[in-house]
């Protein structure tokens, strides 16, 4: 799927996910994090994308995991599907499957998708998304993956 239809996609999830029982959001952020945390990843693996942006992405996301789970044991279980997203993500630029420059176009596509027009992430599945603190342990970014020699 490519990155354009991707972010329709996203979109379209966001959109319809507003009137959402908790069930129906943890199953769409339970989606979200299986195409996010790729993309997330991939910018991880690249030294010249900015930790700040990718930093951004996380934040977000983790407090919409806190947002959309029950409890700490579904909670656990979305930010282990992002972590195992995320390490697939950095996986694809260590082994050359994808390259910076389209991880850093799909990081700029993903930072568009969730500022832009339209209902927000936060807003969709997290109304209060403004004032939550993320709770259990905080997410943190690791660092890039070490250069290879070309």
């Amino acid at each position: 799927m490519t990155l354009r239809w991707m972010t329709v996609v996203f979109g379209a999830l966001l959109a319809g996910a507003g009137g959402a029982a908790a069930g129906d959001k943890t199953d769409v952020v339970r989606d979200l994090a299986g195409r996010v945390g790729p993309i997330v990843g991939s910018a991880l693996a690249c030294r010249d994308i900015s930790r700040p942006r990718i930093q951004v992405i996380v934040d977000k996301f983790t407090a919409v995991i806190s947002e959309a789970s029950s409890g700490e044991a579904e909670r656990s279980d979305l930010t282990q599907l992002l972590d195992r997203s995320v390490a697939d993500g950095r996986s694809a630029v260590t082994s050359g499957r994808i390259d910076c420059r389209v991880a850093d176009r799909q990081l700029g596509d993903l930072e568009r998708s969730i500022a832009g027009p339209g209902p927000s992430l936060a807003a969709v599945i997290a109304p209060s998304f403004a004032t939550a603190t993320p709770t259990g342990r905080p997410q943190t970014l690791p660092s890039p993956a070490p250069r290879s020699a070309a």
